[in-house]
């Protein structure tokens, strides 16, 4: 399923279901600030698309059928849409 929003940067958002098992979350330090585990109605703010992602993750860790959300392919997928040239500094 599409839909109207879409990133200024090509990516992919992977979301985990996990389960402790042992040990300590320790979050990387070039990567995170903090880490923990936290209810759906729990979530830090701010957090980056949790509005998108966040409900769906949540259906699927319920056990009910979501749907893949994806942005629709753009031409050229690396280009602003709104250019009208490429020039050298272009990826």
């Amino acid at each position: 399923m599409g839909c109207a929003w879409a990133s200024r940067v090509p990516l992919y958002s992977v979301v985990f279901h996990c389960r402790v098992v042992g040990g300590d979350l320790k979050a990387h330090p070039l990567e995170c600030t903090d880490v923990g585990w936290f209810a759906e109605d729990s979530l830090p703010v701010p957090l980056a698309g949790a509005d998108r992602w966040a409900p769906r993750a949540f259906a699927a860790i319920r056990g009910e059928a979501v749907e893949v959300l994806y942005d629709a392919p753009r031409d050229p997928a690396w280009r602003d849409p709104g250019a009208t040239k490429a020039t050298p500094t272009d990826p």
